[in-house]
């Protein structure tokens, strides 16, 4: 009765798991998000205003400013940098961008950030001049800029995507009765159609000017940035969770967005084609008959014609018996076997899919993935119990460990590329040293071991 239970508890959990994998927005058909094209034109506009006339001195404003612009300037961005501006100032600075954000065309990427003052003031979020002379809670709209405004001109400029970043409410030097503690931070906003609009802090939160020259939310931000392959959500994901375990949670910033594109300020570096790898292979190792493989499985790829060429001058050079070669799986494997990567291995796989070789590469790619896979558990703490180096009990119970910290989504019991992918993403801060296993009353039988959730 309960093997049958949990034999059909399992059906169950993978059916569940490859529906949700097959619906998935990222792999349902026709339903594909468009991607900016690294080529887009990207302009950003960076406000620094740290030398309040009224209001104080702000250490880290200016600097948090030079150091996003720098940022900005090495991923391909036009940048305006401006400082310490009053309210005209300002609103001009806006209004300039949004007309040269327009003039660049609807393909253009905006990034706009803002490090000063902030603060909310009946539920509306507003930037602050230099110049503002805030006594009474009517100065606040009256000498400020609404954020909401800002968001509505990026938004009518009619580009394809605007990132509005603020790192405001330093501290507050405001009269009681204008900021109180619930009124410090920013409130999260509705979203405005294509703006992407992150804020520092929450709602009745000061962001931390930080410590050696900078904000944590600046420093955070800087190296997310500069991450290759992070989708602009991830970036700030990312960023939350920095900031997050720097300010020992004092300090969590948060993102409204309406965005429908996917954006890479870094763009992911492109995955080898079989080809590709191919020729490297033939590359590194010198063998004709790498070459004629390649010529026999990729014969109109551009790698092909290399192959040819190379291919031919070897022979030449050689002659017809020094090209011989060993059975070409056994020579591919040969290869893999040097460079010793999951990847190497796949590559003889899919070549050479019913032979012996195909067979060992296969049982070798997933071996090497276990290796990865364990010593990312022990980083982040998740190991419990014996350690015996292989796939097993210890370690499943390690990666169901590892996806709670995580929304990733991947099949626990088995060390995949996915599963591979989240471990990466996961901050060993946040390990699993720092997390209470919780038990839960369902369990799974798993090549003879029970598992419980």
């Amino acid at each position: 009765m309960r093997k049958s239970f949990v034999k059909s508890l399992l059906q169950v959990a993978m059916l569940a798991m490859s529906a949700a994998w097959l619906t998935s927005p990222s792999l349902a058909a026709g339903d594909a998000r468009k991607v900016v094209p690294s080529s887009a034109p990207r302009l950003a506009l960076v406000i620094g205003n740290a030398n309040y006339l009224k209001l104080g001195k702000l250490s880290n404003p200016g600097r948090d400013a030079r150091l996003m612009a720098e940022k900005l300037q090495q991923l391909g961005f036009d940048v305006t940098e401006v400082a310490d501006r009053d309210l005209k100032g300002m609103t001009s600075d806006v209004e300039d961008f949004a007309a040269k954000i327009k003039a660049r065309g609807r393909d253009t990427v905006s990034v706009l950030y803002y490090a000063g003052h902030g603060l909310e003031s009946d539920s509306i979020n507003y930037l602050v001049p230099v110049s503002a002379d805030i006594r009474k809670r009517a100065d606040v709209a009256a000498q400020s800029l609404s954020v909401k405004r800002v968001a509505d001109r990026l938004s009518g400029t009619g580009n394809q995507l605007n990132v509005l970043i603020i790192d405001a409410c330093r501290d507050n030097p405001f009269p009681p009765s204008v900021a109180t503690a619930a009124t410090l931070g920013l409130v999260p906003m509705g979203a405005v159609y294509g703006v992407f609009i992150a804020s520092s802090t929450g709602a009745g939160k000061i962001a931390l000017d930080g410590e050696g020259g900078h904000s944590p939310y600046t420093v955070a931000l800087a190296e997310a940035l500069t991450t290759p392959g992070e989708k602009l959500e991830d970036v700030f994901k990312s960023v939350r969770r920095q900031v997050r375990l720097a300010t020992g949670e004092q300090q969590i910033p948060w993102e409204s967005t309406s965005v429908e594109l996917d954006f890479y300020f870094l763009p992911p570096p492109p995955v080898p084609t079989p080809a590709q790898q191919l020729l490297a292979a033939a590359r590194e190792t010198g063998k004709v008959a790498l070459y004629d493989l390649l010529i026999e499985r990729f014969p109109d790829s551009s790698e092909a014609e290399e192959a040819r060429t190379v291919a031919s001058k070897i022979r030449q050079t050689a002659g017809e018996a020094s090209a011989a070669s060993a059975p070409l799986a056994g020579e591919v494997l040969a290869r893999a076997r040097q460079t010793k990567t999951p990847e190497a291995f796949d590559l003889v796989a899919s070549l050479f899919p019913d032979t012996p070789e195909a067979d060992e590469a296969r049982a070798a790619a997933s071996r090497l993935r276990e290796v990865t896979v364990l010593n990312k558990l022990l980083r982040l703490d998740c190991m419990t119990g014996e350690r015996s180096g292989a796939f097993e009990t210890a370690t499943i119970q390690g990666l169901r460990r590892a996806s709670q910290l995580t929304d990733e989504r991947y099949l626990w019991y088995r060390p995949t590329m996915a599963a591979l992918r989240a471990l990466n993403k996961i901050d060993a801060k946040e390990g699993c040293g720092k997390q209470k296993l919780i038990a839960a009353p369902r369990c799974l039988r798993i090549n003879g071991e029970d598992y419980c959730q």
